[in-house]
C-alpha cells in the first residue's frame, strides 16, 4: 500500500490537507482534511507497506499515548479506508501515476493502437523556435498583460476585438496559429486527459490537444509562457473561431498565473464602487443570482462566467476578460475587488462565515487556472491565501428568489460598515 501519486499534502492556513492535482482533479478526485496524526501516516506511505506493516509502526509511535492497541487499531483502519475510498492510496497490485503525471510516454502512446484521431497526432515536446512566418498581427491587452495573436484575421474571434490595442512595444506572449503540421513524435509525459483536453510536458513545453475541437491539431508553450502556437487546419468557421477563442485561453490561463493572477469561475457585478463575485458550481444559481441583483439595484454587471483576479500593492483587482462563457456579458475595465461570495443552492437564505482555511480552499478549488502539476496547484492555494486577507469571502446559500440579493446585500453591506 502507498500513495496515489496524483495526491499531496499542502497546509491552507496551517491546517494540512492532502489534495488531488493533474489527472486527480480532470478524474474528480476529493481531497481530506487531515491532522498531524494523518501527516505521519502519509510520510510513513512514501514506502510500499502492508498494513501490518504500518500497524506496527503506528503503535510503536503512539503506543505510549494511553490509547488501547485496540483503538490504535480501529483508528488506523478507519483512516485508512478513507484513504482508500477517496484514492489517495492504492495498494501494488493496482495501477498508480509516479507523482509526476500519466507514465505513459509520447512515443508510447504513438506505438499503441490509437483511441482516436486527436491521440494519433502525438507531439514533439523537445525545444524549438516559433519561428513561422504569419503576416498579420493583432495586439491584445488584457487585464495589463499584452498578448499579440499572428496569423489570418479569419481565424480569430471577435470577441477578442474590444481588447485589441496599437502595436505594443512590450508583448508577455506570442500566439501564433499556423496551418503547418507539427513536427513528428518525441518524448514527453502525460499529465492529464479527459473528453476536453490532453495535456504533455516536456522539459521546456507543454502540448496540448483538443480532442473535441477537430480544427485544432495541437498547440504547443513555452514553459516561460512567451510563446504559444496552435495548429489548425480548414475550415475557418464559426464553430472553429469558437473552439480556438476558448484554446488560447488555456495558454493565457498559463501566462497569467506566471505573473502571479489567477482566473476565477464566478459571475460578477459593480456595487459601490467595488466589484463582488458570485462563485458556484454549474447549476448553482450564480448568473440567475447577479440577474437579480441588476433588476433590484441596477447595478452593471462586468463578467457572467469568469474573472482575473490580482494583488497590486496589497489591494485586490479585477479584471476585464474576454471570455465570459455563454452569458455574453464582458468588460474590459479593472476595479477593486470587494468580496466572493460562494453560491450554494438552498431552500432559504443565509449567508455564513466560514474557517480560514476552509474560505481558502473553497476559493482554490474555484479557480480555473492551470492545477496539471503540484506546483501548479501550489501556486493557487499561494493566490488564495495572499488573496483572502484582503476581501471578504462567505458562503451564500440561496432561492432564486429576490431575498436571496437581499441576503447577499446586507452581508456586503454590513462588511463595507
Amino acid at each position: 500500500m502507498y500513495r496515489n501519486g496524483e495526491f499531496s499534502l499542502f497546509k491552507i492556513a496551517g491546517v494540512p490537507y492532502l489534495l488531488p492535482f493533474g489527472q486527480g482533479i480532470a478524474n474528480h478526485k476529493r481531497g481530506v482534511r487531515i491532522n498531524d496524526t494523518g501527516i505521519y501516516l502519509w510520510e510513513l506511505l512514501k514506502e510500499d507497506l502492508s498494513e501490518e506493516e504500518i500497524l506496527s509502526r503506528f503503535t510503536a509511535r503512539y503506543g505510549n499515548s494511553g490509547a488501547e492497541p485496540s483503538e490504535l487499531e480501529a483508528d488506523l483502519s478507519q483512516f485508512l479506508q478513507m484513504l482508500r475510498r477517496y484514492g489517495i492510496v492504492v495498494n501494488k497490485s493496482q495501477e498508480v501515476s509516479n507523482g509526476s503525471g500519466n507514465c505513459l510516454t509520447i512515443s508510447e502512446a504513438c506505438a499503441a493502437p490509437a483511441a482516436s484521431p486527436r491521440r494519433e497526432a502525438a507531439p514533439q515536446v523537445s525545444p524549438y523556435t516559433f519561428d513561422i512566418p504569419c503576416p498579420d498581427r493583432h495586439s491584445l491587452r488584457i487585464g495589463g498583460l499584452t498578448l499579440m495573436l499572428r496569423g489570418p484575421q479569419s481565424v480569430f474571434s471577435p470577441e477578442f476585438n474590444a481588447f485589441e490595442i496599437p502595436a505594443a512595444s512590450h508583448v508577455h506572449q506570442t500566439v501564433t496559429v499556423t496551418e503547418q503540421i507539427p513536427p513528428p513524435p518525441h518524448d514527453g509525459r502525460m499529465l492529464l486527459q479527459d473528453k476536453e483536453l490532453i495535456v504533455w510536458e516536456s522539459d521546456l513545453q507543454y502540448v496540448f490537444h483538443f480532442p473535441a475541437a477537430p480544427g485544432i491539431r495541437q498547440a504547443r508553450l513555452t514553459k516561460d509562457g512567451r510563446d504559444a502556437c496552435y495548429y489548425c487546419c480548414p475550415p475557418y468557421t464559426d464553430a472553429f473561431r469558437q473552439d480556438l477563442f476558448h484554446a488560447i485561453r488555456l495558454s493565457f490561463l498559463y501566462l497569467a498565473q506566471l505573473h502571479h493572477m489567477a482566473v476565477l469561475h464566478s459571475a460578477s457585478l459593480l456595487y459601490r464602487d467595488r466589484a463582488w463575485l458570485f462563485s458556484g458550481h454549474s447549476g448553482a444559481g450564480k448568473s440567475t443570482h447577479t440577474n437579480l441583483w441588476r433588476e433590484l439595484y441596477h447595478v452593471p454587471l462586468l463578467n457572467g462566467d469568469l474573472n482575473l483576479l490580482s494583488i497590486e500593492d496589497g489591494l485586490p483587482i479585477v479584471h476585464g476578460l474576454p471570455w465570459c462563457g455563454t452569458s455574453g456579458i464582458s468588460d474590459t475595465a479593472s476595479h477593486p475587488l470587494g468580496g466572493i461570495l460562494l453560491v450554494k443552492k438552498a431552500s432559504e437564505n443565509h449567508c455564513v462565515s466560514l474557517s480560514d482555511d476552509k474560505a481558502r480552499l473553497l476559493v482554490s478549488q474555484r479557480l480555473i487556472s492551470p492545477s496539471w502539476t503540484e506546483t501548479l496547484l501550489r501556486k493557487n492555494l499561494d493566490f488564495a491565501e495572499a488573496l483572502a486577507p484582503h476581501i471578504l469571502i462567505r458562503r451564500l446559500y440561496c432561492t432564486k428568489n429576490r431575498d436571496a440579493a437581499e441576503t447577499a446585500k446586507k452581508a456586503i453591506d454590513d462588511y463595507l460598515l
